[in-house]
């Protein structure tokens, strides 16, 4: 496997660039979209026998169970995105503990299997909120994708580096980070692969920054948000700056994932980390 695929499954109206327009008691006054643009995700997925893992808010699966369980009979890892995709610079450490409990015993109940991994909503797993990982380690979680080595106004934890690594260790085992990918040049970092990178970003680049990193023996992770796929949803009354931010680029994802997936080698992140593991113990 040389690369990661990743999904961050919740709703158009829960992303945090909306969060001082949209209030988390009036989201179920939106209408819920997420079921086609996930439910077509899946089906690209398994045109090109792609398996990936699928970070979901334990909110939103409490509402789309059959949708949830589908994702893992399907093969795919059913990984948290926390409770309600809450940053956790916005949260103590007992209040993140409670998030991150109900999430992992919301998505185990419905899919019956164990809960390994983690991404907190907006990356928000920074230098100053890395009390985290012990709380995850104790909550059952093997591991985080949620560093984004970068500076950013919402979230970047640029000294972290960008090499997946254990980041925390009890008596049950150890917890590893595997940060978002960035690409190199000179002396500036350049974030890629998901979000409003991949929108903007020409497909051509994208897909010769994975070759350089592929050459290298390097996995990159890349990250896609059901919204992302669904040029319909309901447009949110915001500035023009987070107006672009979100909608920027959308009618062409669907093409640019394809060009992805059909040029690379895709799992999961429980398979890529089991691989590591698996190298680290060849060692000893």
């Amino acid at each position: 496997m040389k690369n990661i695929f990743t999904v961050d499954v919740e709703e158009y109206f829960q992303v945090e660039a909306f969060s001082e327009y949209i209030e988390k008691k009036d989201w179920d006054n939106y209408p819920g979209r997420v079921e086609e643009p996930t439910n077509r995700l899946l089906e690209i997925l398994d045109t090109y026998q792609v398996r990936g893992t699928f970070f979901v808010l334990g909110w939103l699966a409490e509402r789309h169970p059959g949708l949830v369980k589908k994702i893992s009979d399907l093969g795919h890892e059913v990984a948290s995105h926390g409770y309600e995709h809450t940053m956790i610079t916005k949260m103590t450490p007992e209040e993140f503990r409670k998030d991150i409990r109900r999430s992992k015993g919301v998505l185990e109940e419905i899919t019956q299997k164990a809960v390994l991994g983690y991404r907190a909503p907006t990356f928000s797993l920074v230098e100053k909120t890395s009390w985290a990982y012990e709380i995850l380690l104790e909550e059952g979680y093997s591991y985080s994708s949620s560093v984004y080595p970068i500076h950013h106004d919402r979230y970047g934890w640029p000294k972290f580096g960008h090499i997946p690594r254990e980041v925390a260790t009890n008596e049950n085992g150890g917890l590893w980070e595997i940060p978002l990918s960035v690409a190199f040049f000179e002396q500036i970092k350049i974030p890629f692969g998901g979000g409003g990178y991949l929108r903007f970003y020409p497909l051509f680049i994208t897909r010769k920054l994975i070759r350089n990193f592929n050459r290298k023996e390097k996995p990159v992770i890349v990250y896609i948000h059901p919204w992302e796929l669904d040029s319909n949803q309901p447009k949110i009354q915001v500035p023009f700056s987070t107006h672009i931010r979100h909608y920027l680029g959308i009618a062409r994802m669907e093409r640019k994932l394809r060009g992805i997936l059909q040029s690379g080698e895709f799992g999961t992140v429980a398979n890529f980390l089991e691989g590591k593991r698996s190298q680290l113990r060849d060692l000893l």
